[in-house]
């Protein structure tokens, strides 16, 4: 039976999953931790659901790289997050008050956020502030009973959405958005290439670039998936176990694609980057197998190509893509949830490709 939420109570100690070193799925614990206070234009959210990304790997893997921030043990990670809202912060501002999701409302957190007064922040770009944050990444996040997040990052989620596909939505549909229509400048002339189309965000820039007329290409490792991706809309779909690249070029007569979008990263760029039609776009918005690619920097600038990154998407593309959510026009993919305490289980299946689409785990199964 769903209960409803207690507005008046908020304990002490929550459970959340806990990473105190880094390694693999034995080093999530489920334990006792203090509940997070609420500060000055935060928002204390009671968590239902949080969905799994290739981050929460490399959160606990402890992941070095280039852009890839210092992770402070213990942590608790978890980007994509739905709950209901239990408390607010101060605020000066009264016409905040009266614009926020009351208490009590079930709520969807963009979890990205910047400094709000740097010329990037100001231009309505925090994914390129120097101060840039992910909750989840940078402080603590969803696997856990209670979060806090600026209360600005907040959406009231319509009735008709489920909890766990709305869980689905803001890292990948948000960054599926950006690199498909704000970076990519798709058109329905477009010949488009996905690789990693079975992915979370593969799966997730598939449906918008289908929605927007486009003829889509999808890369992907099994039959099943290889169909799921075809039900979806691709008009082609090939093996990412073979040589798809050859494949790809003798279906479009040599030409190539003008928007080729890969997740994947070191394994697939130069494949992806030959695919590219004269003048065509690479875009990144990932590297979930690895960094440092082989690249021909002739294989670029003699054809006219682009490569082009695509982090996190703005609140823009957060609105954009959510509100054709919310009227039905897209449709998260949710390939299963998990229980809060089969994390380890769950970040397995992602680690081993299994799934297509999301992974959500259930934090709170008896709340609204």
């Amino acid at each position: 039976m769903k209960q409803k939420l207690n507005k008046a109570f908020i304990p002490e100690k929550m459970k959340a999953v806990l990473i105190e070193e880094h390694g693999g799925p034995e080093v999530l614990n489920i334990k006792e931790v203090p509940v997070p206070r609420v500060g000055q234009g935060e928002v204390l959210i009671k968590v239902k659901a949080t969905a799994l990304n290739h981050l929460d790997i490399f959160v606990r893997e402890g992941l070095k790289g280039p852009g890839v921030p210092k992770i402070t043990l213990p942590h608790i990670s978890g980007v994509d997050i739905v709950g209901q809202v239990v408390q607010y912060g101060h605020t000066e501002h009264k016409e905040e008050q009266n614009k926020r999701p009351a208490i009590g409302k079930r709520v969807l957190l963009n979890s990205a956020f910047g400094c709000g007064t740097c010329r990037y922040c100001r231009q309505g770009e925090p994914s390129m502030c120097h101060d840039y944050k992910i909750i989840g990444e940078h402080l603590w996040g969803g696997f856990a009973e209670y979060v806090v997040a600026p209360a600005k990052n907040i959406i009231e989620i319509p009735n008709h959405i489920p909890s766990v596909q709305a869980a689905s939505i803001p890292a990948v549909y948000t960054t599926a958005w950006r690199a498909v229509v704000t970076v990519g400048h798709i058109k329905p002339s477009d010949r488009v290439l996905i690789v990693g189309a079975s992915g979370g965000l593969g799966s997730a820039q598939l449906q918008i670039a289908v929605r927007a007329g486009a003829e889509v290409i999808a890369i992907a490792g099994s039959e099943e998936k290889r169909k799921k991706a075809q039900e979806l809309g691709a008009v082609a779909v090939f093996d990412s176990h073979g040589n798809w690249r050859e494949e790809v070029m003798e279906w479009t007569q040599n030409e190539g694609v003008q928007l080729a979008f890969d997740a994947v990263g070191k394994p697939t760029f130069r494949d992806s980057l030959n695919c590219l039609d004269m003048g065509g776009k690479l875009i990144l918005s990932g590297a979930t197998a690895g960094d440092f690619p082989e690249i021909s920097i002739r294989e670029i600038y003699q054809h006219h190509r682009q490569v082009l990154g695509a982090p996190m998407g703005n609140w823009e593309d957060f609105l954009q893509v959510t509100n054709l959510i919310w009227r039905g026009e897209i449709k998260p993919i949710v390939y299963k949830k998990y229980s809060f305490e089969d994390i380890a289980e769950a970040q397995n299946a992602l680690e081993k490709r299994q799934h297509f689409g999301k992974i959500v785990i259930e934090i709170d199964p008896d709340l609204c």
